[in-house]
């Protein structure tokens, strides 16, 4: 019996019939240019279906196939062999059964608590103590708050006025600013699962690598009372996941301009330490509505390249004024080689994109004009296939991702 109908017969694919020949498992007769499965390949087909069908592994089979080609399996002591391999395999599975069962209770236990902290809806806000941080990006002048709703120490909902006439509003514990120029947001967010798809393990890796970057820096800094401010986190946000990590009295701020993306990402922070003094804003222009030399540290996770790539302006000149006289940045950018293909897709895509964006001077140039230096920069690594995610990227160039620390200038 040829290959073709050999595999037909036992319903398995002719690579596994050639597999199991090339591992021994079945002796067929060589015939010229191909070989002929007689009725021993078929008994010993039968035994090794039989044995797979009883969750034998190929090794095991390997060895009873050995004692069965030796012994023949024709009298009462080979077969009380071959028992006792049954059994030691019944002993086998019946382990496997109670570590099954135990992983499947480990679940239900897992399952239990996730429908508990749902059930729980920890109720969080903008902690009365954040509100003195809180000024108009017109005037900078104080807010008045009214319609306020506070539980606890948090405030959950309020309108948001300011003498000048400029308005905002609280609602669910997150600051909605309205937005004071035509700026465009990212459509396109972190934590929708249409986005986790289009990036590539390598580029989770390399964000994985920077966000421990950008911790062990912030980890060896006094944070007591610190205001850490990451912008525009539609694209990627870093620190939550090293929260639980960092001081619980350091105040934190996250701005997005998807409200998805903010609310998705209040719940996370909510679930890791409900305690944390953050406050959330959605907002895409970057006109916050935070007080001026407040800021002590900014954190850019990629969100100076993605804001320049929708919007014809640096991101700090917008967020400068937050700045305190020792403000530090710690953030990664990204870049490619100069006069790259994916450089000049990103143009065409995007051609309101800021000058430079995508290049290896793109930090440090604009970063001068802002009167910041930067103190460090460190290569996190780079990969050919960051995914469809980053639209502009072009065949097998490389995409860096470097690491860096910025300083803001005395003389300014």
């Amino acid at each position: 019996m040829k290959i073709g109908l050999f595999a037909k017969k036992f319903n398995v694919s002719v690579d596994t019939v050639r597999y199991y020949t090339s591992l021994g498992f079945l002796i067929p007769i060589k015939k010229e240019s191909y070989y002929e499965y007689d009725q021993t390949c078929e008994d010993d087909m039968a035994f090794i279906t039989q044995l797979k069908s009883l969750h034998f592994t190929l090794n095991e089979i390997d060895n009873i196939l050995k004692v069965k080609r030796v012994t023949l399996l024709r009298d009462l002591d080979d077969w009380e062999r071959f028992v006792q391999l049954l059994a030691a395999k019944k002993d086998d599975l019946a382990a496997e059964i109670a570590r099954l069962y135990e992983a499947m209770a480990n679940i239900d236990t897992i399952i239990e608590s996730v429908h508990h902290k749902k059930e729980e809806k920890t109720v969080t806000g903008i902690s009365l103590s954040l509100i003195p941080l809180l000024r108009c990006p017109v005037c900078s002048g104080p807010f008045q708050l009214q319609n306020t709703l506070i539980l606890q120490e948090w405030i959950v909902d309020a309108s948001v006025h300011c003498e000048c006439g400029y308005g905002a509003r609280i609602e669910g514990g997150i600051l909605y600013a309205p937005n004071l120029d035509d700026s465009i947001e990212n459509s396109a967010y972190l934590y929708e699962p249409k986005t986790v798809a289009e990036v590539t393990t390598e580029l989770t890796r390399l964000m994985e690598k920077s966000g421990l970057f950008i911790y062990q820096i912030l980890k060896k800094a006094l944070l007591t009372n610190k205001v850490i401010l990451e912008p525009s986190i539609d694209t990627f946000v870093l620190l939550p996941k090293y929260l639980h990590l960092l001081p619980d009295d350091a105040l934190y701020i996250f701005c997005g301009s998807n409200q998805e993306m903010v609310e998705k990402l209040k719940g996370k922070i909510t679930y890791i330490n409900p305690k944390l003094k953050v406050l959330y804003i959605v907002n895409t222009s970057l006109h916050l509505p935070i007080a001026s030399n407040s800021v002590d540290y900014i954190i850019d996770s990629l969100s100076f390249n993605d804001y320049a790539l929708f919007n014809p302006v640096f991101p700090l000149t917008k967020l400068s004024r937050h700045c305190k006289d020792d403000t530090s940045i710690i953030g990664i950018f990204s870049h490619y080689k100069k006069g790259t293909k994916s450089i000049q897709k990103m143009y065409e895509l995007y051609p309101n994109a800021l000058p430079l964006n995508f290049e290896k001077g793109f930090i440090q140039t604009h970063m001068e004009t802002c009167h910041f230096e930067l103190v460090e920069t460190i290569p996190i690594g780079e990969t050919k296939q960051p995914g469809i995610y980053i639209e502009h990227h072009v065949g097998e160039e490389s995409f860096h991702i470097e690491g860096y620390m910025a300083k803001k200038r005395c003389d300014s």
